[in-house]
């Protein structure tokens, strides 16, 4: 692999609409960058997953619509990061963050977490408005990350790191 830096910072308005078109336009980025077409794709859907929770626990009500996207690239790794609002950090959407990140941290190996997660699916009754909960195994599985998140005040920053 090339030693090269990279690095794509922007604002995004919280819209379920542009979970897709970030998601298509990271994978067509990675593609002029890595010839591992396979390896774009789970960028991609690393980015979707991110955009997608932050969409789906950000506390929008008071404020501004906007989170922010940040992807970079170092010599040994590709970090995907998104931050969003979170009001007062006492919400359940943030205590369930946590709590998740710390089952995850509790598996020897990420393809168990990413199992355990399925069968506790597949084990319990479908509920109108349940959450899979699956997002986080999936991006710690699939992407082979490093998942942490950092509360600072009224922000939740969550980053997926994958070694290279």
């Amino acid at each position: 692999m090339r030693n090269f830096n990279f690095l794509i910072d922007l604002p995004v308005r919280s819209e379920w609409a542009n979970v897709e078109l970030l998601r298509i336009s990271i994978l067509n980025c990675f593609t002029v960058i890595f010839a591992d077409l396979q390896g774009c794709h789970t960028f991609a859907m690393i980015a979707g997953e991110l955009l997608e929770n932050a969409i789906k626990y950000g506390q929008w009500d008071k404020a501004e619509p906007l989170l922010r996207l940040r992807v970079w690239g170092e010599p040994h790794h590709v970090s995907i990061e998104v931050e969003n609002p979170i009001g007062d950090g006492s919400q359940p959407a943030v205590q369930e963050l946590t709590r998740t990140l710390e089952w995850l941290d509790g598996f020897s190996d990420r393809e168990s977490a990413y199992r355990a997660r399925l069968l506790d699916i597949a084990a319990s009754p479908r509920e109108q408005g349940r959450k899979s909960r699956l997002g986080l195994a999936r991006i710690a599985y699939e992407g082979n990350c490093n998942v942490s998140a950092q509360i600072m005040g009224d922000t939740v920053r969550v980053t997926a790191m994958m070694e290279l």
